[in-house]
């Protein structure tokens, strides 16, 4: 069975960088979808699955603050939590591309780049995707109606009956009735 070819999406306002990394990407099996604004990178994400994403972090020529590219990365870990990403910069720094990887991407590139380098860093950051943890449940911390709530389980469990959910609480049916009186039960 052959394998269908992986495919990026790379947003980056030149055109030219856009044809030489679909140079790159094409001669080692991608498909490359460009795109050269936020916002038809956003259509086409909306509309094409991709595997990887390559942005570029600054959208207007003399931009070089990042913050337009980072504003983009922070919507799309938001959308898409596990889609690996990898930074392609020329301008923004070091310190931006930093700030990239703290936000969710998994690598950078600095422009004009090596295409060994920039192949290597798309390959690891597809090999080793990023782990998303599942956020825990929310929990009632609140002590007083967790008590209240695992007393009532517990009346409920056994049939009101308070020697058997004292036993199963852990406490005396002095300390229970003490903590029924205090909880309105």
């Amino acid at each position: 069975m052959i394998k269908p070819p992986l495919t990026a999406l790379f947003l980056d306002d030149d055109a030219d960088i856009l044809d030489a990394a679909e140079l790159v990407l094409l001669r080692h099996g991608f498909t490359l979808i460009k795109a050269q604004t936020p916002e038809e990178a956003r259509e086409k994400l909306a509309g094409t699955p991709v595997d990887i994403l390559l942005l570029d972090l600054n959208y207007r020529r003399g931009d070089t603050s990042g913050e337009a590219g980072l504003k983009f990365l922070a919507e799309q870990m938001a959308l898409t939590p596990a889609l690996p990403v990898v930074v392609v910069t020329g301008h923004s720094g070091m310190t931006i591309a930093i700030q990239a990887m703290r936000m969710g991407a998994q690598d950078f590139v600095v422009k004009p780049w090596n295409n060994d380098r920039f192949i290597a860093s798309i390959r690891a950051a597809l090999e080793a995707p990023r782990v998303v943890a599942v956020p825990p449940p929310p929990q009632d911390l609140n002590l007083e109606r967790s008590e209240r709530e695992l007393i009532r389980e517990a009346l409920n469990r056994h049939q009101f009956n308070i020697s058997q959910a004292a036993k199963d609480l852990g406490v005396t049916r002095a300390a229970l009735y003490r903590r029924m009186e205090k909880h309105g039960l």
